[in-house]
Parts: structure tokens; sequence; C-alpha cells
């Protein structure tokens, strides 16, 4: 095909219509002509009378596809193809102007130019900058090449310079919040190349089905945006691979935190363990993302131990400055009252140790006024154990235990007689029941037995003849001597003297009487014949009685006085007997049902029957704490259950709380004060123990310092050996302080100097506290971190420290 103007001819290959007076491509979207119109008659006529002879045919069809090609391929940065018409340098003498200089295209702009120069960073995804934000040494020298200095465009720029750059090639890429999931996958340690391949390739199936292209054309697809998507959010990508290296790495720290440096040990034993587990992982990390590149594999290795190496330190250097700061913000709180800041954090450990505030309070309100702070929890009791062994401590601890120990039956007493009454010696009560008994009862049978009434007992009598013939052995003799009592000698008319029913009120009751104490001498054999004995009396006894209460006007009220009595007696000597154990003691649910169906003046004497043998319980074990408790309460819920059956649960609750009062005081004084606990004190004074005033280098020492120095050797030694003494002095006297200061308060009672301080403690407790949680969290988080990242770690650490 001919050039443009070869042989002079007009443009013959350009398919636009030129509408007249217009220039030859003014409808071609290739070129980006100015506003002239393009190419017209006038300027060809110029540009054909001044086309240097011998020269070029013209632009021929080939150069200008070219042309269009490059054009699209480069936007704006071809120089425009007329200037090979030029007959001279733009600019040099004689030179004349090329019609077609009109067509050139502006010069690049700066973000031209630089989006030319990270072009190639951005067609392969490759970052440009490091975790720091500044350029990468390849993207500043490209940058550098077009004269554009980097520190002129920031980070929003060059994501505007990308957006662009994909938008007129048909890219796109994720926001920053699909490079975080992006990094969460891929950051997790080994497994994370896996896990992301089998997203992407999930996402490549779901598109190709949906748009019914190719698998293999949609996964390219997939993984060209995510490439992209990382390098246009380097700092998303980042967090997201730190935090899935962090996620990806907690399951194995929570089984087996030892080996990740996390449990418990010297500094140097976890920074060992962690360098060996972070060089394990690092290598098997490095050889997925490589494909097995030995060195690779070796450099992530390598690299994964130093930072292991480094991770317990630094995570625990983090957290102590965080501790730290929380300590500082803790000391702006009110002081403690009357307790230095050392005394003051050994308190607050062991108030940590004990739970808090709440638990503490709880406990000293449980044991009363006279509780001290030592008995709030075994850590108090611990410390109080420990200064109990120092000689400047010893008394302050000792003395109020020991006094608060004398008045413990004083106490106890007082505590017995508030909640379940005075008590009553059981002989006092029988005395007086006694009395009563004599004042209302016998002339109530008086009364009624001196009316002149005769009782018909041929019922009973036939009863009794009846059993007789039944009976045998003793209970047939039983009943014969029953018989006797129911008779008397008296004329018979026809007869004479006869044995004849009696029929007299007073001797009938007379003979009940007599059969009473026949029972209660059979109640106390055993065997078969002696329940049949006991069975035939108390039958008899009762229908006695029935006939009397029926026929003998004022009998029956008399009886119920009686048993009113009888049964207040029975009550009391039960109640001495509740709290007994064995087969034979009752059972709560037998005592609920029994005291029951008493009267309430049973019910009274039942009460004082076992306050009687709580006094005695409480008499013959007061300075055994723990025996009086259980006599008292028993191993179970028996004798508690009992016992607020009897008394009513408020009552017995008071009791049990006083009892467990005094258990708990005697146990404080029996592990402090007598010496029952020496080892557990023995360690817990060393914890406490003051430095010595003793230099540590003797003769031996300065004889070295002078064979080595000379007299300036000697004089050093020497020198060190007093600023030891003078920093011991300072140390002892502060030890010493601590320790007064802790000792005192331990010993504290109720009261108002008690209150404030378990309030200033509780608030510097938590203002410390508030701190340390972050803090251990923080130090977690930092030793996960770099434990998970490994190799991906090169692209966020300076240069020099990779050595490059």
């Amino acid at each position: 095909m001919p050039g443009f103007w070869e042989n002079d001819a007009l443009v013959e290959p350009v398919t636009t219509a030129r509408a007249p007076g217009k220039g030859f491509w003014e409808n071609d979207p290739v070129v980006d002509q100015p506003a002239s119109g393009g190419f017209d008659a006038g300027e060809y006529a110029r540009f054909k009378a001044n086309r240097p002879a011998g020269g070029s045919k013209g632009f021929n069809s080939a150069e200008y596809e070219e042309f269009k090609a490059r054009t699209g391929e480069r936007k704006g940065r071809q120089p425009n193809p007329f200037d090979q018409f030029d007959d001279a340098p733009a600019g040099a003498r004689g030179s004349k102007p090329n019609p077609f200089d009109q067509f050139d295209l502006p010069a690049a702009s700066a973000p031209a130019k630089a989006m030319s120069a990270l072009a190639p960073f951005f067609d392969k995804g490759l970052s440009t900058r490091n975790s720091a934000g500044q350029w990468t040494p390849e993207a500043r020298a490209r940058l550098t090449r077009e004269g554009i200095n980097p520190l002129d465009i920031n980070t929003k720029a060059e994501k505007g310079l990308l957006a662009t750059y994909q938008a007129q090639n048909g890219q796109q890429t994720g926001d920053e919040a699909a490079a975080i999931g992006r990094g969460l996958i891929n950051g997790v340690p080994v497994v994370g190349p896996a896990l992301l391949g089998g997203t992407n390739r999930a996402a490549a199936f779901i598109r190709a089905v949906q748009n019914g292209t190719s698998y293999t054309d949609e996964l390219k697809n997939v993984e060209d945006f995510n490439t992209r998507t990382a390098a246009a959010n380097p700092g998303s990508t980042t967090t997201g691979e730190l935090a899935g290296g962090v996620l990806g790495t907690a399951p194995a720290v929570m089984a087996a935190p030892a080996a990740f440096g996390a449990g418990a040990g010297s500094l140097a034993l976890r920074s060992g363990l962690s360098a060996a587990t972070s060089g394990v992982l690092g290598g098997a990390d490095a050889a997925i993302r490589s494909g097995g590149d030995l060195e690779q594999t070796g450099e992530g290795a390598a690299l994964g131990g130093g930072l292991g190496l480094i991770a317990p330190g630094a995570g625990q250097a983090l957290g102590s400055a965080i501790k730290g700061v929380a300590g500082l913000a803790a000391k702006v709180n009110p002081n403690v009252p009357g307790v230095g800041n050392r005394a003051a954090r050994a308190l607050m450990d062991d108030m940590r140790n004990s739970g808090g505030a709440e638990p503490v309070r709880a406990r000293l309100d449980e044991l009363g006024p006279e509780a001290m702070l030592l008995d709030a929890s075994p850590s108090f009791e611990g410390r109080a154990q420990s200064l109990a062994v120092r000689p400047e401590t010893r008394e302050a601890i000792t003395a109020p235990l020991t006094e608060r120990a004398q008045g413990a039956n004083r106490r106890l007493t007082t505590d017995v007689d508030t909640h379940l009454g005075p008590n009553m010696d059981p002989a006092v009560f029988h005395a007086e029941l006694d009395r009563a008994y004599d004042e209302a009862v016998p002339q109530l049978y008086q009364r009624a037995l001196s009316r002149p009434v005769t009782v018909d007992t041929s019922d009973l009598l036939a009863t009794v003849g009846r059993m007789g013939e039944q009976e045998k052995g003793g209970a047939q003799s039983a009943l014969q001597r029953a018989w006797g009592l129911l008779h008397t000698e008296g004329d018979v008319p026809g007869v004479g003297s006869a044995r004849v029913p009696d029929r007299r009120p007073e001797a009938l009751h007379n003979a009940k009487e007599a059969l009473d104490a026949q029972i209660a001498a059979v109640r106390n054999q055993q065997g078969s014949a002696a329940r049949s004995e006991l069975r035939a009396l108390t039958t008899v006894r009762s229908e006695l009685n029935a006939a009397l209460e029926a026929q003998v006007p004022g009998y029956a009220d008399a009886n119920r006085m009686a048993q009113s009595f009888f049964q207040q007696r029975e009550a009391f000597d039960r109640g001495q007997t509740l709290l007994n154990g064995g087969r034979e003691a009752m059972r709560p649910a037998e005592v609920a049902e029994t005291t029951a169906a008493l009267s309430p003046e049973a019910q009274q004497a039942q009460r004082l029957g076992l306050r009687t043998e709580v006094d005695r319980l409480t008499g013959t074990q007061l300075n055994d704490r723990l025996a009086l408790r259980k006599a008292l309460l028993g191993e179970g819920d028996y004798n508690r259950s009992r016992m607020g059956t009897v008394f009513g649960e408020e009552p017995t609750a008071g009791l049990a709380s006083a009892v467990d009062r005094e258990a708990a005081f005697d146990a404080s004084h029996q592990r402090i004060v007598n010496n029952s606990m020496t080892e557990l004190r023995r360690q817990a004074a060393d914890a406490v123990g003051v430095r010595d005033l003793s230099p540590n280098s003797g003769p031996s020492g300065l004889a070295v310092a002078g064979g080595l120095g000379g007299a300036a050797g000697i004089a050093g030694a020497l020198g060190l050996k007093g600023l030891k003494l003078g920093a011991d002095v300072l140390g002892r006297s502060a030890d010493l302080t601590r320790n007064k200061e802790a000792a005192r308060i331990l010993t504290l009672k109720a009261g108002p100097e008690r209150d404030a301080l378990i309030e200033t403690l509780t608030a510097r407790l938590t203002a410390t506290d508030h701190g340390a949680i972050p803090a251990n969290k923080m130090e977690n988080f930092v030793r996960q971190v770099l434990q998970s990242q490994n190799d991906r770690s090169e692209r966020n650490l300076p240069s020099p420290v990779l050595g490059q």
C-alpha cells in the first residue's frame, strides 16, 4: 500500500471520510490532535514543499499501524512520528518548521512520568514501599531516572497513579479490606499458601461457572487480582499477615506454651526453646513458599530462629514497659495511710493473690470485728508467718494474736448465750420441774379421786382374763399380778370374805401407778418374753386409765396436767442426747417429726436440754476449737440440722459462725505463733530477707585486687566495698521499714484505718492491673508476631538488618 503522500496523492488508506476543510484523521480515535481539526490541505501543501529531496517516501500504512499500537501502549510517551521529515533538529540554524509539529503530543507531566516509571511494579503487583512507607531502592531508582523526586509523591498520590494505570490498562484491584483478608490467609505459617491457593481456586471455579469462561483464565485473573491488591495496599497486607500469623500459631502456643517460650523458666531457657521452635517453623514455612528451595529454606530457618530467639525478650521488655507505665499511674493515687510504697506493693501483691478486695472484705466481715487482715487469705497469713520469724517484727505479729487467743473463751461463751439463750443446769431443771409438778398435779388427782363414785372394771377384767388364757410365762405372771391389783377383799353375801373387783377410784389409781412401775422395770429387759410381758402390762394399764378418765370426773384433767410434766422431762432428757452419734442417734427427720408433736412447754424443755449439752461440750472442748466444731456441728449436716430444728436456723447459723470464727482464729494462732509450719515460714522469710551489712570481698579479694592493680587496685576494691556497704545500709533500712509497716497493717482489726487502707490498696491495685492485662496481651502478641512471620518479615525489616 502506498504511503500517505507518496506520488503526491491524497491519503488513500484513511477509512473515515474527510469532511471538507478538516484534517485527515479528525475522527480517528488513535490520534490525540489539537483543536485545529487535524492535518488540512494547506498544511499538506507546505509540508510537500519543504519535504527533503530523496527523503522518506512518506508515512506509510505500516508505520501508521505501528504508531497506533505504540501510542495505545505508552499513552503519550512516544514522539510524533512525523518528526522523521524534519530537515534539521528543531531549533537549529536554517531549520524549517515541520507543519506536522502541531501534532506533537504535550510533554509528559510529572505524574505521567511517575506512572511510566512505576508501570513495571504496577504490572507485576510488586511492592514499591517497605512497611515503614519508604520507597524501595528499585522504585526510587526508576523515579530518579525519570527526573522525579520520590519525596514529591506520597502514598496517596501513588494510589491515585495506580488507580489511573489500572483503569487505562483494564486492571482491577481490591481495597484495604480485601488486602487484609488476603493477608490473614496467607499469613498463617506453613499452610498459608495452601489456604490462599485453595481460596483462589474456589473463586476461579465460581467465576468460570458464572461467566462461562475458562477456569485457567479465571484462576490467572484471580491470582493477578490478589497480587495487585497486595501491591496496592502494602500496609493492609502486612496487617493481615501479622494477624494471620498470630491467629495461626495461637493453637500451637496454647497446646505447648513452653515450646514457644511462653512457659515458666528463665528468659535464657525460654529464648532457647523459642528459637528452636521458630527455626523449625520458619524453615518449614520458607520451604512451602519457595517450592522447596534449599537456600531459601535455610534462610527462613535462620531468620525464624533469630526472631524466635529475641521474641520472649522483646515481648517481656514491652510488657514490662507497659506495666511500668501502669505502676507510675498507680503511684499518683492517694498514698496508703501509714504505709510506704515498698510495703504497699507487697500488700497489693497479697491483695491480688487473694482475689481482690471483695473476697478480702467478705472474709473479714464473716469473721467479725476481731478479725485481722492476716486472717483474710492464705497470702496475707503467709506474709505474717514470714514476719513472725524476723526479730524486728516478731512481737508486732505474735502479741496481737496471743491477746486475741486469750479472749476466745469469753467470746465464744457470749456468742452461745446470745444465739441459744442462757444455760440451765440439769439438776436445777429437774428440781424446778418436780416442784412445779408437786404444786399442781397431786391436788388435781386428790380432788378427782375423792369424789363418791365407783368404777366399773368388768370390761377390763374380761380383757385380763382373756389375755391370761392365751399368754404363758412372764406375760401370764404379769397378768396375774395385774388381776390381783384390780381386786380387793370384800364380803360376798352367802359366801363371806372373798376377792372382789376393786371399784374405788383411789385404789384403782394406785393400781395404775403400780403397773407403771412394772412397765418401767420390764422396759429395761431384752428378748421376746420381755416384749410380750410389756405388751400385756401396757394394755391393762391403758384400759384402766381409760376407765378412770371415763368414770371419774376431773381425772382426765389431772392426767393431762401430769402428762405435760412427764413430756417436759422426757423432752429435756432427749435434748441432751440429740448431738450423740452412732446407730441409735435420732435422724434429723425423726427429730423434726417428734418436735412438731410436742407442746410449746415440751419444746422449750427440749431446747434447754440441748442447750445444757452445748454448754457441756463447750466446757470440755473449748481449748480445742476443731474438736469443738466437730462435736457441735458434726462432720456432716446431722447435728447442724438437728440444732436448726430445735433452736431455729438463724440462731444455729450464728452459733456455727462463732465456732468457725474461733476455729479460724485458733488456726492462725497455731500456724503463726506456735510454729506449726516451720518450713513454710523459713521459705517465706527468705523472700523478705534484708540485706547483710558484711562486705562480700574479704582479704583474699583485696589481695587479688592488689596483685592485679597494685595500690590502685586495692583502693578500687575498697571503694567498691564502701559503695556496696553504703547501698546495703540504705537497703537494710528500707527493708526494716517495709517489714514493720506490713506487720502493723496485717494485725489491724476492724475500724476506719483498715477500711481506708483496703480502699486505697484496691485503687492502686486496679490502676496497676489495668496496665498489666494489656501488658500481658501485648507481650504474647509481640512474641507470636516475631515467631510467626519468619521469611515474610524480610520486606518489613531495614536492609542493614538483613545484610543487604
